[in-house]
């Protein structure tokens, strides 16, 4: 109960937040993602507390509510890694080369950057893109992947706790 009251709460908080400054900024998209992962959070919460209240079925929803974060998260990361901006990422060309110069001359580096081209530094920016992008989507196989499992193989002790509190 007490790790999915933890988590749950964690994704409501870090969701809403989230939820909150993509408003602020316009993103539509992500805004609505951050409030799906919130529900997620919810649903989370909600289970924890119908397991305090002795009801073995709840433990379907912690399962499920981590493998609906998990399908959110995925989506936006599917959508994301179609919707790369190039034509953004090259009028933002000219102010990364005026930072990494900047900070070339502050540390008496030589600035790597020089070396490319706007188009090779676009292609580097949609690499960079992509594996994190990709990251994220196997971070969030990985953790909610094995959140679900966590809460699915303790159903028999979960079961046979609540049997003996009866």
């Amino acid at each position: 109960m007490l790790v999915a009251k933890i988590d749950g709460y964690s994704i409501l908080l870090i969701a809403g937040m989230g939820a909150f400054m993509a408003a602020s900024v316009g993103s539509a998209l992500a805004a609505i993602a951050m409030c799906l992962a919130a529900g997620a959070g919810a649903l989370e919460v909600w289970g924890s507390q119908r397991l305090a209240r002795g009801d073995e079925t709840a433990v379907n929803w912690l399962v499920r509510a981590q493998l609906f974060l998990m399908l959110v998260i995925l989506a936006y990361v599917c959508w994301q890694l179609g919707h790369f901006d190039a034509a953004f990422v090259r009028e933002q060309i000219p102010e990364f080369r005026r930072q990494m110069a900047a900070l070339s001359q502050k540390w008496n580096t030589e600035n790597p950057y020089d070396m490319l081209s706007d188009a090779q530094l676009v292609a580097f920016f949609r690499m960079v893109y992509t594996v994190g992008y990709c990251a994220v989507g196997v971070a969030t196989c990985v953790y909610q992947g094995l959140m679900a499992r966590y809460y699915h193989k303790r159903r028999a002790a979960i079961t046979q706790a609540l049997a003996a509190e009866a």
